[in-house]
């Protein structure tokens, strides 16, 4: 009788990620269907692993996310010696030279690293550019980057700061509104 395989048993066979990827795959349109859908997802990966930081649009961004996390953690974890990772390798990253870059210094710079390996950050709308243009955009963009790049940090938003003289200046302002509000209203009850 065979019993199936347990379940850390399966788990030691499929690497896993510390990014969750999502069990289907976005709707990426694209007028030639799934094929270039994946060729879109090529030149994508291979920008991100060429300039290392790259802006998209949101959808894409995360699609692309999840397939930088595997590649990259598929390289740590087997080199460049693995067959099956030199043919993931070799299918996704259109430049040959980002195959070398992967193996050569990308798996080098991650394999200590105990948290994902790519970063997303959100870029503010441009709603007033969008107005000016008399354009809807209804995509949220973004930057994603490889962590360690040589870039200087993405700043980050600042966090909101209840001492600072202009929160204490408009808190204040609020509590006079408050009351002006309350006395006319209380006046115009009289009337």
């Amino acid at each position: 009788m065979v019993f199936p395989p347990q379940a850390n048993e399966i788990a030691k066979l499929i690497p896993r990620l510390r990014y969750n990827v999502k069990p289907r795959h976005r709707n990426l349109k694209q007028p030639l269907g799934p094929e270039g859908r994946i060729n879109k997802m090529k030149i994508t990966l291979s920008a991100l692993f060429k300039y290392e930081r790259i802006e998209l649009y949101l959808p894409r961004c995360d699609e692309v996310r999840g397939y930088a996390e595997r590649l990259i953690t598929e390289a740590v974890r087997h080199g460049d010696q693995h067959p099956s990772t030199m043919d993931l390798a070799n299918f996704f990253l259109e430049d040959k030279q980002m195959i070398h870059k992967l193996f050569k210094v990308l798996a080098p710079r991650y394999k200590d690293y105990q948290t994902t390996y790519t970063e997303m950050h959100l870029i503010p709308d441009k709603c007033h550019l969008a107005a000016e243009k008399k354009v809807a955009c209804f995509f949220q963009e973004c930057v994603l980057e490889l962590k360690g790049n040589p870039y200087p940090p993405m700043p980050s938003k600042p966090k909101p700061n209840r001492e600072s003289l202009t929160n204490i200046l408009l808190r204040e302002a609020n509590k006079e509104f408050q009351k002006m509000k309350l006395k006319s209203e209380s006046t115009e009850s009289k009337n």
